[in-house]
């Protein structure tokens, strides 16, 4: 069994799982294996909450992704979003998962 489970990311959204979410979680599982060089995900090894619960929202999040702009469809064009709905929630992933935010030079 694994760190992270489609069932975890199902629960988080409220849905049933299907081949899509599961194609998300195993690619945000890949990802976040590959940026947490640091941690050991082999085994029955602890992975740190905030690592889990991140990479439960960062699946969720590619799950949700539509063309809408806050990643839910809807009727606005998205000039009706009050600041950087998504911006805000990566940088609070980003801040679980144990990853520094990009910056800019």
């Amino acid at each position: 069994m694994s760190w992270i489970e489609p069932e975890d990311v199902a629960a988080q959204l409220d849905i049933e799982v299907d081949a899509r979410l599961t194609n998300c979680v195993d690619a945000r599982r890949a990802e976040v294996e590959l940026l947490r060089q640091d941690l050991d995900f082999s085994g029955d090894v602890e992975i740190p909450a905030g690592v889990i619960y991140g990479t439960i929202l960062w699946a969720a999040m590619l799950y949700q992704a539509r063309s809408a702009p806050t990643g839910f469809a809807g009727f606005g064009d998205g000039a009706d979003i009050q600041g950087d709905v998504l911006g805000t929630r990566i940088g609070d992933i980003y801040r679980l998962i144990g990853l520094r935010r990009p910056v800019t030079a």
